[in-house]
């Protein structure tokens, strides 16, 4: 109470004019107290708004590599399954039987394996380059088709061009690939 009787005979030993400044003061220095408040105020809020989007952001990234990494995880024990089942695949044999199949032999001039480290340290990959003279866009879908129904062997490139030898024909180069697990190195001992 003391401290509003001080107050009060302050405002009373003032006169109008002095009153009124200090009224003008006072309400100023309110506003400003009170306008610098909301602007921290609101401008903390603006900051978190965007620190929250940007975390949510990254979540969104984080969840998409997860799903990545779960796609990844699963195609690589589907790998091993179909590696566990063939071991000894061998895909010049694969090729030949099928070409035996479609009866593509005659059009086959050229075929070679190579094999191409893929820097996987659990696999590598076998590759089969095959050349065809004189064969007709049927004959080419067929092969492509029976290749693509054998999950172990996929088409790596393809080269089609028409062929000089007999009209209406083509020539083509084919590579297709299958994973090979990497022989297991042993240490010789000393």
């Amino acid at each position: 109470m003391k401290f509003l009787n001080n107050i009060k005979a302050f405002i009373a030993t003032r006169d109008k004019n002095e009153f009124y400044y200090y009224l003008i003061g006072f309400l100023a220095g309110l506003l400003i107290v009170s306008a610098s408040i909301m602007y921290y105020q609101l401008s903390s809020v603006d900051y978190w708004r965007k620190r929250i989007n940007d975390i949510n952001e990254l979540r969104e990234e984080i969840r998409k590599v997860i799903d990545k990494d779960q796609h990844v995880l699963s195609q690589r024990a589907e790998v091993n399954k179909m590696l566990a089942e063939t071991p000894d695949f061998k895909i010049d044999g694969y090729f030949t039987d099928l070409l035996t199949k479609l009866n593509l032999t005659t059009h086959k001039t050229l075929s070679s394996v190579t094999y191409a480290d893929r820097g996987d340290p659990e696999y590598r990959e076998v590759l089969l380059n095959a050349k065809f003279d004189t064969m007709n866009m049927k004959q080419l879908c067929e092969l492509l088709d029976a290749i693509e129904q054998t999950k172990r062997v996929y088409t790596k490139e393809l080269e089609i061009v028409k062929s000089k030898k007999i009209p209406n024909t083509i020539d083509v180069n084919v590579t297709i690939a299958t994973l090979q697990a990497k022989p297991e190195i042993t240490e010789v001992a000393e």
